[in-house]
């Protein structure tokens, strides 16, 4: 593929965010954490596990506080989507839909639901 035609495909593609929504950042950042982790999934579990004991161990303490990071806003926009429903129904069920409580966790040194999705 030429590096013209390269170019033509991004432009394109950062125009298409830009007229999707004003936060077009937030999912083209997320698509490429995405894109990043599916290609270091496919690697060599032995080879970069090496990797990080010759020295190179601020990589896992990297993805450590990026997991860390993401579970926070991942549970932020799970629980700004959750539908309000009866408070009732809330202290049975304080996960969102199509996730089940199984036990609890502690998050940021409180307790908090450990909600998982459910199993089809």
């Amino acid at each position: 593929m030429k590096i013209e035609e390269i170019i033509k495909k991004h432009l394109n593609r950062v125009i298409k965010e830009n007229e999707s929504t004003e936060n077009y950042m937030f999912f083209s950042n997320l698509q490429q954490i995405h894109r990043q982790c599916e290609m270091l999934l496919k690697m060599d579990p032995q080879e970069l596990d090496q990797i990080i004991k010759n020295g190179h161990d601020w990589a896992d303490d990297h993805v450590s506080e990026a997991k860390n990071n993401m579970d926070q806003v991942f549970d932020f926009f799970m629980n700004e989507t959750k539908k309000e429903g009866d408070i009732n129904e809330m202290k049975d069920d304080p996960c969102w839909k199509g996730y089940e409580m199984v036990g609890k966790k502690m998050k940021n040194g409180k307790e908090v639901p450990n909600c998982v999705p459910k199993k089809k």
